[in-house]
């Protein structure tokens, strides 16, 4: 014979549903005592007369609210725990940046100022900017009337300076044979002797004012000295320029240096001879350089030195001088 279960206390009706919700969040079974009594099954006739309200009604389902959520919680909690150490690895294996970067531009390594040797008007210009030129190759003409004519004169002095010398070595020879004879003077063997000499002297003179004539004619022709590319023309056909007065500008095309500008605190990073990585935004591409040497003078307005680099790789044939560049030290 089965005893009749007993009411729960005021004290079990608040402590049951608790139990229930520790059970829940921590996930063990707790056996509860044999001689427990059951929860009567309250209906809504006899709510007054069994001590049950609304609240009680609303606290069981308060204790079941919480087994749903407490194991998102938990799946929460140890998803944290697996995702933890790849984000770890992540920020470890992500490589820090070395030192800095530092911009620049590309310079001729051999680049000058093309001009004439004798003045004169320019009666043609055969290079444009932008031209590729080679080694002799002509830039502009002077006209050169007047020298053709002072080559004329050159050419005719010469002439008459080799008559006079052949005519004194032959009075030359004529007063040896009287002065044999004895049918001279030694007077007259010194002076056609000095005659002799002062012939000889003036055709080698009229000799060299050929040469120069001659070197006049080709000067009147302004070549490249090396080879390159027109960068800019200072002067038109139909202009006078001096001895010297620049012409063209010419830059060499295969020995390219980049000029680049370090800051003071960075200097010491750098050594002639170390090679750097060199971007040229323009073209979209990279290429080397290597260190040729560093100016031992600050830039008072940036405290800057600057780098002197000689381009290497495969662009030169792309790169031009004047272009920006950035380089990674």
């Amino acid at each position: 014979m089965t005893s009749a279960s007993q009411p729960l206390t005021p004290i079990q009706t608040i402590l049951l549903p608790a139990l229930c919700l520790l059970c829940a969040c921590t996930g063990k079974k707790v056996d509860l005592p044999s001689e427990a009594p059951q929860v009567p099954v309250v209906s809504s006739e006899n709510k007054a007369s069994s001590g049950f309200t609304e609240t009680a009604e609303a606290s069981p389902a308060t204790s079941a609210a919480p087994s749903t959520t407490a194991p998102s919680t938990t799946a929460v909690a140890q998803a944290s725990e697996s995702t933890a150490p790849a984000i770890v690895t992540a920020q470890a294996t992500q490589p820090a940046e070395s030192g800095m970067r530092v911009s620049g531009q590309v310079n001729s390594g051999k680049q000058g100022q093309a001009s004439f040797k004798i003045a004169g008007h320019i009666a043609k210009t055969v290079a444009q900017p932008g031209e590729k030129i080679r080694r002799g190759q002509t830039l502009a003409i002077l006209d050169d009337t007047d020298v053709q004519l002072r080559l004329k004169l050159a050419q005719n002095q010469l002439e008459q300076a080799k008559v006079t010398f052949e005519q004194a070595r032959k009075d030359m020879q004529r007063e040896e044979q009287l002065k044999k004879e004895g049918a001279t003077t030694q007077s007259n063997l010194e002076r056609v002797t000095n005659a002799l000499t002062a012939a000889r002297i003036a055709t080698a003179q009229a000799q060299i004012n050929l040469q120069q004539a001659e070197k006049n004619l080709a000067d009147t022709r302004l070549t490249a000295a090396f080879d390159g590319v027109v960068s800019r023309r200072l002067k038109v056909e139909g202009e006078y320029v001096g001895v010297g007065a620049p012409v063209f500008e010419l830059a060499s095309m295969n020995e390219l240096e980049v000029s680049l500008r370090v800051p003071e605190s960075q200097i010491k990073k750098v050594r002639p001879g170390a090679e750097v990585s060199l971007s040229i935004p323009s073209l979209g591409k990279d290429t080397k350089a290597k260190i040729l040497r560093i100016v031992p003078v600050i830039q008072e307005n940036s405290r800057t030195f600057e780098v002197i680099g000689r381009v290497q790789g495969t662009l030169t044939g792309e790169i031009i001088p004047g272009q920006f560049v950035e380089a990674q030290l």
